[in-house]
């Protein structure tokens, strides 16, 4: 078994501790939770929970990491782990401008980490099917590229006030789909959003971001915040010779899709297999896209 520590068990690191009680090859065996009433359920659940990374890499007893902090932290994670030498996986976006990815792959680089990106879309099997198809040519030459991302359910307003906004906490994980998918790169994008009318909330219900690729291709990304009844991924591929249609989460699927992938993303990274995993470098490109968007609201 790969021993994993994980690093923050809010909802996404929830949802990670989820989707690898069914791994046969990865176990997580110690958690950082500062916030004591959650740390003692994971305690009552069995887990070794710790209130810092120090106290963490004391104990020592793991063979990786998996940041689940929120994005704000993920620099800060990094920079206390990279000294023990040990692999680390960390949730997308690693980093919320250009400038934390940059800060992030120099530490690794420096510490001789090795350092994948949690963009577990890579690993749903219909997309890596899709990923081929595209490049043998079967869809011949792209010409549209559309990933839509609707949240059943915003998260907290403090998450969301620290999240960079909805391109940076959820369309990231389209543009980097569209990315890989496609090779090439987006070159431009302009967008419309709909803010959020909470008082207490700085962020976008909604929006729509139209993408110029490196290719000719367009790349179209809707996201939203409040979805009727589950959460719901797809990604639609036009091209001259042929049209694909993905539907990774759906409300009839629930989570399962996302729960699958997430386990061969963990199991991938015990592996140390790169073949769809992101790395820093990704992480960067995607981050890079996100600051189109802001220089061209100026």
């Amino acid at each position: 078994m790969f021993r994993i520590g994980l690093v923050g068990a809010g909802r996404m690191g929830q949802t990670h501790l989820a989707a690898l009680k069914a791994s046969s090859n990865v176990e997580v065996t110690a958690i950082v939770e500062p916030r004591d009433n959650v740390a003692e359920t994971l305690r009552a659940e069995g887990y070794t929970v710790f209130d810092s990374i120090d106290a963490l890499l004391d104990a020592g007893g793991v063979d990786g990491f998996l940041i689940a902090t929120p994005s704000g932290f993920h620099l800060d994670a990094i920079r206390q782990l990279a000294p023990a030498g040990l692999p680390i996986l960390c949730e997308k976006p690693c980093g919320l401008t250009v400038d934390d990815a940059s800060a992030v792959k120099e530490i690794v680089s420096a510490a001789g980490v090795r350092l994948q990106v949690g963009y577990w879309r890579r690993f749903v099997p219909q997309l890596v099917a899709l990923k081929k198809d595209i490049d043998a040519g079967v869809l011949g030459r792209l010409l549209l590229v559309h990933a839509s991302q609707w949240d059943h359910r915003p998260p907290a307003a403090e998450f969301r006030n620290s999240s960079g906004g909805i391109l940076t906490d959820m369309g990231v994980h389209e543009i980097d789909v569209i990315q890989w998918l496609t090779g090439a790169t987006v070159t431009s994008l302009t967008g419309l959003t709909t803010m959020s009318d909470d008082e207490g909330v700085v962020d976008e219900d909604a929006a729509t971001y139209s993408m110029a690729l490196s290719t000719g291709a367009i790349g179209i990304a809707t996201l939203g915040r409040f979805y009727p009844r589950a959460d719901v991924v797809g990604f639609e591929v036009m091209g001259e010779e042929g049209h694909a249609r993905v539907d990774v989460l759906t409300e009839t699927d629930g989570e399962k899709v996302q729960m699958d992938a997430l386990r061969e993303q963990a199991e991938a990274f015990a592996r140390g297999d790169s073949a769809n995993a992101a790395t820093i470098d990704d992480a960067l490109s995607a981050l890079r896209v996100v600051s189109l968007s802001r220089e061209s609201s100026h």
